[in-house]
Order: C-alpha cells, then sequence, then structure tokens
C-alpha cells in the first residue's frame, strides 16, 4: 500500500488531511489509497489495483466514459518503472480494465503486464479529480526490495585536474603556471622563442591577470584604514570615527579699490597677480560679495589740526579724517555726507596702510608692515575746527574697535628736503572686499544622449557642458575640471570640509545644499556632497529618493565653482594688481594690502591614517569632569579662560563656569547666553548650569625704583604705569596686568615684578617692593617686603597665592580703586 503523496514533493500532511476532508464541498474527488494484488498468486499473470477515493463523487461518471468507448489507460495513465515502463503502447505497463470495486468509493483496474521492482505512478485524468490528488505512487512487489532496479546510466572516471599555482600573484608566477598548464595539456609542447605565438598568448594572458590582481589587492586595502590609499576610501573610514579630513582651502584676502565714480563691482569679479589673466605664472582672484565703491573713499587724509597733528600712536581707536576733494571742507552739509558714508560701511573692514618713507618721503624704503584692518563702531561724529583754513574746517571723528587698536604709530605728515609737508605719508581707505583663489568655472550638466554646447575656455569665467551619469545609487556628476576649491576650514577634524560649489537645478534660483554625507537626509531634501580623489577630481553625488532628493527626468544642473590648488594662492602683498578694465572703466587702481597666506594644502594621506583612529580622545560629546566644562567654554573666541566647580542647591547639583571673558573683565549678557548655550550641548542630565564672571583679586603694589641719571623721572613714571598697565604698551604688546595675561588660580610672584620693572629703559634697581591684596581680610597676603640692593639680583621667591576661582587684578585706574592700584616711588634720575 502506497500513500496518496506523488514522490519528490513534500506537503503537510494536516493541511492535506483537511483539503481531502472538504473535497465533497467542492463537488471534487481524489485518490486517497491504493491496494496492489497479483493473481493467481502461485504464477501471477495481471495485476488487480484496488483503488480508494475520498468521496464517491464522479465514480459513476468514469464507469459510464469506459463503458462508452474511453479506454481506461486514457483515463487512468500508468507512467514510471525502469525495466519495463509504464505508458498507452502496447507492451507497455497499462490499465486494461476498469471495473466498480466492493465499495462505493473504490475502482478496481487489471493492469498488464505486471511491471518490475522500481516505483510507478497511477493517475486520474478525469474531470472533478483535485489536481493534488490526482496521482498515486505505488509498487508490485513491494516488500521484495527496498532499493529500485539497477540503473541504466553507466558513469566514468572523474578526469584529472591540471596542476594550478593559486599562490600564483604576479607576472612570473601567473607565467610560469601558464607553461606548466600547456605542458600538461600538449606533452610535446616546449617553450622555445619568445616571438612564438604560444608564448605572446602566455605573456599576454600573464600580464593581464598580473594587473588584475593587483586590482584585487588594492580593492582590498581599501576595506582597511591601516591600508587604504585612495582619497575617497580614507574619507569615509575617518567619518565612521567622525572625523572630517581637511582637503586644503583656497587662499582669501582682501582687496583695495581705488575707483573714478561711484560704481558696484558685482561678486566674482575676477582679479589676477599680472598683467593678464592668461599668462601662466597669473593666479586667479575672484571677489566674494558685491562691493559699493565710493571715489570719496579712495583715500582719507588724518584732519591734521593745521599741522600741529602728525602721528597716530600705537593703542589708539579714532582718528580724525579731513573732507577729501570734491567736498567743500567749510560746508557742514559735506561733512555729514562724508559721516553718513563712513557709518554706512560699518559692516566692511577700514584700512590704515603707510605708504612712503616718513624719513625719506619717498616710496623707497617704506615699511610693508604698516598696514592694519580696522572694524568701525558706525559712531562717526561731525566736528568743526574754528582755527582751520580761512573761516574754519569741518571734519569727521571716526572711531573703531577697542580689539583693533593701532598695533603701531602711524606717521601722516613729514618734511624731510622738499619745500612742504607731505601729508599723505600714510591714508585711510575705505573701499575693500573680500577676495578668494580660483578661476572661476560655470558647467551644466545635461541628461544623457543629449547635445552639449561649445565650451568657452578663453573666457575668464570658464564654461562648458557634461553629462550627468545615472546610478542606481543616485545621480554622479563629475566635475571635467580637476583642484576644486575648497572654502577656508580649520584642519581640526571637526569641521565639515565645504567647496566653492554653488547648485542649482533647473534653473531654479534657490541652491542645493552641501552635506558631508546623505545619511540623514530625507526623501525630498535638495542636498548634495562632494568627492574628491587623490588625482584632485571631484565628484558630485546626488540623492537616491530616499536619502536624499532624486533628480528629476531631463534635468540640468548649473555648477558655479572656482578651482585652483590652495598654496598657489600665496601671494605677497601689492601682487593682486590685474583687472578687466574693458568691463569695469570706472577702476583705476586695485591691490592687496597684506600678504596672502592662508591656503592650505589636504590633509595628507599618512596624517589622515596616524590621526583617524584617535579623533575621538579630541573631542569631547558629553562633559563628565568639570575640565571638560572648562574646555569646552574655552572653545569659544569670547573666552580667554574658564573654571568650573560643584555647588550644591538644596535639590541637584549645580555646575557652577567662572569666565574670564578674552579682552576685557566684564562678562556681557550676550556673552553669557552664547557660552550657555555652547555649555548645554554637553550638559550632563542632573546638572544645573551657572555662568557667572570670575572673581577678581584687587591687589594693592608699591614699587621703588631707582632711575638711571639720564632719564627723567616724570617720563620714567609714564613709561611703569604702561608696562604694568591692563592695556597695551605704545609697541602693541600687552601691559603686565592685562587681563588676558592672568587666569583663574595664578600666582603673582615677586620676581614677575622686578623682571618686568628691569625691562623698562631708565630703571637701575628696585629697590623696595609690596605686594598684598587690596582688601587684606578677603584673603590671604604678603607683608611689605624690604629688598636690599645686593639682593635683587638672586632669585625672589615669594609669592601671592590665589584661590582657584580667583583671578588678579590690577587696573591702576584712579576713579576705580577697587579694581587694584599701582604706586611707584621714583629715586635719582636726572634732576
Amino acid at each position: 500500500m502506497s500513500n496518496g503523496i506523488r514522490a519528490g514533493k513534500k506537503f503537510d500532511d494536516e493541511v492535506l488531511a483537511e483539503r481531502a476532508r472538504n473535497l465533497a464541498t467542492r463537488n471534487l474527488n481524489g485518490i486517497e489509497r491504493v491496494f496492489v494484488n497479483l493473481l493467481p498468486a502461485a504464477a501471477p499473470t495481471d495485476a488487480w489495483l484496488d483503488l480508494e477515493f475520498h468521496t464517491t463523487h464522479i465514480l459513476a461518471a468514469i464507469l459510464t466514459a469506459i463503458g462508452g468507448g474511453t479506454t481506461p489507460h486514457s483515463i487512468f495513465p500508468v507512467s514510471g518503472g525502469v525495466r519495463l515502463r509504464g505508458g498507452a503502447a502496447a507492451g507497455q505497463v497499462r490499465v486494461v480494465q476498469v471495473i466498480a470495486g466492493a465499495a462505493p468509493n473504490q475502482l478496481r483496474l487489471q493492469i498488464n503486464p505486471i511491471g518490475d521492482y522500481s516505483t510507478y505512478t497511477l493517475a486520474v485524468n478525469f474531470a472533478g479529480i483535485d489536481p493534488l490528488l490526482a496521482e498515486i505512487d505505488f509498487k508490485f512487489r513491494p516488500a521484495c526490495f527496498n532499493l529500485n532496479c539497477a540503473a541504466d546510466e553507466s558513469f566514468s572516471a572523474p578526469v584529472a585536474t591540471p596542476y594550478i599555482d593559486y599562490l600564483a600573484k604576479d607576472f612570473d608566477s601567473f607565467k610560469h603556471t601558464l607553461i606548466t598548464a600547456m605542458q600538461q595539456r600538449v606533452p610535446d609542447w616546449l617553450p622555445t622563442s619568445e616571438v612564438d605565438m604560444d608564448q605572446v598568448l602566455i605573456d599576454l594572458i600573464a600580464a593581464d591577470a598580473d594587473e588584475l590582481s593587483d586590482y584585487q589587492d588594492r580593492t582590498v586595502n581599501e576595506a582597511f584604514l591601516a591600508t587604504a590609499r585612495k582619497r575617497v576610501s580614507l574619507a569615509r573610514h575617518a567619518r565612521l570615527m567622525d572625523y572630517h579630513i581637511h582637503q586644503g582651502n583656497q587662499a582669501s584676502s582682501w582687496l583695495a579699490v581705488q575707483v573714478q565714480t561711484a560704481i558696484n563691482i558685482p561678486a566674482r569679479t575676477g582679479a589676477w597677480t599680472s598683467e593678464h589673466w592668461q599668462d601662466k605664472t597669473s593666479q586667479a582672484f575672484i571677489t566674494k560679495k558685491l562691493l559699493v565703491s565710493n571715489p570719496l573713499l579712495n583715500a582719507l587724509q588724518l584732519y591734521n589740526w593745521g599741522g600741529s597733528l602728525t602721528a597716530l600712536d600705537a593703542g589708539c581707536t579714532s582718528a580724525d579724517i579731513a573732507l577729501p576733494a570734491p567736498l567743500n571742507p567749510a560746508s557742514e552739509t559735506d561733512a555729514n555726507n562724508l559721516r553718513d558714508l563712513v557709518n554706512s560701511i560699518r559692516s566692511r573692514p577700514f584700512l590704515i596702510q603707510q605708504h612712503l618713507n616718513p624719513e625719506t618721503g619717498t616710496a623707497l624704503g617704506k615699511d610693508p608692515g604698516a598696514r592694519q584692518i580696522l572694524q568701525l563702531t558706525g559712531t562717526a561724529q561731525t566736528l568743526f575746527d574754528p582755527m582751520g583754513g580761512v573761516a574754519g574746517e569741518w571734519f569727521v571723528r571716526i572711531f573703531w574697535r577697542d580689539a583693533d587698536r593701532l598695533a603701531r604709530r602711524y606717521c601722516f605728515c613729514t618734511q624731510c628736503n622738499t619745500a612742504l609737508p607731505l601729508y599723505n605719508v600714510s591714508l585711510f581707505h575705505g573701499n575693500l572686499v573680500e577676495i578668494s583663489h580660483g578661476r572661476p568655472h560655470r558647467t551644466i550638466f545635461r541628461a544623457p544622449n543629449t547635445p552639449l554646447a561649445v565650451s568657452t575656455p578663453y573666457n575668464f569665467l570658464y564654461g562648458d557642458e557634461a553629462h550627468i551619469e545615472l546610478t542606481p545609487c543616485g545621480a554622479v556628476a563629475k566635475l571635467p575640471h580637476t583642484s576644486l576649491a575648497y572654502l577656508a576650514t580649520e584642519p581640526d577634524g571637526v569641521t565639515p570640509a565645504r567647496t566653492s560649489l554653488t547648485v542649482s537645478v533647473n534653473g531654479f534660483a534657490t541652491p542645493w545644499r552641501e552635506q558631508s554625507d546623505l545619511i540623514e537626509s530625507t526623501n525630498d531634501a535638495q542636498h548634495f556632497i562632494v568627492e574628491t580623489d587623490e588625482y584632485r577630481s571631484s565628484y558630485i553625488r546626488f540623492g537616491n529618493g530616499k536619502n536624499g532628493r532624486n533628480l528629476p527626468v531631463d534635468t540640468f544642473i548649473t555648477c558655479d565653482y572656482q578651482t585652483g590648488v590652495g598654496i598657489d594662492g600665496n601671494v605677497g602683498a601689492d601682487t593682486v594688481i590685474g583687472f578687466d578694465d574693458a568691463a569695469l572703466p570706472q577702476l583705476i587702481r586695485i591691490w592687496n594690502p597684506f600678504d596672502i597666506t592662508d591656503g592650505r594644502e589636504p590633509e595628507s594621506v599618512a596624517e589622515i591614517i596616524r590621526r583617524v583612529p584617535e579623533a575621538y580622545r579630541a573631542r569631547q560629546l558629553r562633559a563628565v569632569t568639570l575640565e571638560d566644562y572648562a574646555l569646552r567654554a574655552e572653545q569659544l573666541k569670547e573666552v580667554a579662560h574658564a573654571h568650573a566647580s560643584y555647588a550644591w542647591t538644596g535639590s541637584w547639583r549645580t555646575v557652577r563656569i567662572a569666565i574670564d571673558p578674552f579682552g576685557t573683565e566684564i562678562l556681557t549678557e550676550p556673552v553669557r547666553k552664547k557660552i550657555a548655550a555652547h555649555l548645554e550641548a554637553v550638559r550632563l542630565i542632573g546638572e544645573d548650569l551657572e555662568i557667572r564672571p570670575a572673581r577678581y583679586v584687587p591687589l594693592d603694589i608699591y614699587l621703588k625704583v631707582c632711575a638711571h641719571p639720564d632719564f627723567w623721572p616724570e617720563h620714567l613714571r609714564r613709561e611703569l604705569e604702561l608696562e604694568f598697565s591692563n592695556g597695551y604698551t605704545a609697541d602693541g604688546r600687552g601691559g603686565f596686568f592685562h587681563p588676558d595675561n592672568w587666569t583663574f588660580g595664578q600666582p603673582l610672584f615677586r620676581s614677575q615684578l622686578i623682571g618686568r620693572a628691569l625691562q623698562v629703559p631708565g630703571v637701575g634697581r628696585v629697590l623696595l617692593a609690596s605686594i598684598k591684596r587690596l582688601h587684606g581680610e578677603s584673603g590671604a597676603s604678603l607683608s611689605t617686603i624690604t629688598i636690599p640692593a645686593s639682593a635683587v639680583d638672586h632669585p625672589v621667591v615669594e609669592q601671592l597665592i590665589v584661590r582657584p576661582f580667583e583671578i588678579i587684578q590690577v587696573a591702576n585706574n584712579p576713579s576705580k580703586l577697587e579694581t587694584g592700584r599701582l604706586n611707584f616711588e621714583i629715586t635719582g634720575g636726572r634732576q
């Protein structure tokens, strides 16, 4: 007896049983089992199969069809067998008679001839039979053998495979392997000459295999940071460590302009370092922004108060400006117009520059370093000099930031061998605009198989077109020009690199945004990324519709960018002098006042491999310790020093951060809010932040010095007050008690006072020094120390110690003695 499942298929028995129970509801039937009987038992000549069905449906119809002339083997085909095959032909194993069975759901089938010992398949080919239950496997002698009859197929021994050296990796080893294989396959073949066709083919195959092997090795090496050589692979490895490799950056500086009339110089206006930009040695620059220029700001002279004012000393933060031609100094209206013009450029830099040598009155020997950028405060005033000119003169007084105080003395008027004094030794200039290195390009990318326009390589703005490459990961646009210029970023691994690219799609004014990656970009985000390889070729990659927006069909992309190697733009001062006088005939002259030095080369492969594994150590994303809070606050340029401490407020722990502002002792509210926002990103849960100013410790200092006989005591006192001030000295150095020289918990050594005093010209000896807190009850204090004359040159170790959250303060302001004071007693000197 055999089950009702055809061999070779596996079904769930429970599901089949449920299917069989539901046959009657669909008026269907199917084979349930079969019994094989060989008759007569002693010497059987026929086989009778008792075929049982699940239901009685259509069994009568089958008998009627056979009685009507349908052959039994067409309704009940038999297949299978090895020696005796089942089939419909005469002599094959087939059904020859069908009669009703003993039960209503049975049919009795006669088969002749009797088959062999193999497995046969009986099927029912009649309407109303479930296809899944229409077949059944059976054997004529199921108990005789466990195996089928011997198979007719015969197999041969496997062919011996040739020896292959799987360690072959280069040309010579591949060539040796091929020669060995040829000798195995062609026993009479021998390598005779290099010019034989066989040997030539072997050499060609070995060369290709060598290149493929090298490609495999290089590809595998890109999977690891330590062995990767391609810059794109290194950049992607670095991103896994939150490190952004530095791609170099373009050089940038300020460009001074003199114009004939008031004009607007548009952004991306060209300037270069030679007479023509096509020169091989010329370096191209373009302006970053629109410049609204005015001829009144070409060159502004200092108002000299009738020749009495000749120079501005170091540390100065204001100047009086004379009205330039064609303005009338006697007109208050003209003075107000100049004042309003100067106030309108407060967001632009203001230049002071020495043009002549004060000693000779000529350009020869002028100091090229006597130049400084000033940031105006926008509070210029109009003033009147009643003694100026015939009936008085108007002038404009300008002010600039304390941070931009003059670093040196600037001479404006000199009289050498000329009969009249020269008043243009130094000048102010107000027409300044920022420039960046790199030739401008505009590339339009179009869909594949789209005609392209002719390029314009002979224009300063290089225009061309190229095709977009469509990939499953998104569109890719390869820039046809190498050395894409990157914007200036710090090579710290934290700041993502940004290119000079401006990308717009289908002519829309809103440009797409450059990202470091598209991982967090939504499906409609107009983002793109830029990857630059070791050959300085750059690829623009767009989104795929999931990470970043996919490009529309038949789109075109407009890319404006600059090309140039970063360090090539590092040129000296007064070298950017060329411009297109045909496009801007109103320009008189341009020049770069300062050396351009901020162009950088890309980060080298060795530096990337060395820095990336340790990048996480330098970037603290959570303030776990008090030092973390202090270091985080000191990252801001407005903070010189910071000190953090814990305090318990009754409910939870509070971190108190004391701030020492940069360049001042006053913590303003905008700076405090900026620090709080900067620290909030790293604050631990359960800790509050309290930003407070530092606690300053005012000191009372007394110095008794002996002056040199050649120096007046009054003059020496002034020099000592400047040297120990909290501001700047005449030569631009920070005073001894400048706020940035002192930090939290920093003690004051007596030797520091003595050493700084002896540096002042005219001080012969320090006779006595007294250091103490202005308010002695607020902390430890030093008593007055009398220094013998013989002990001044020996090391002195006494010090005034302050607490970790305190900072020494000596402002020496007579109006605010509570901020510390200095008292000098000078003996000797010139009498």
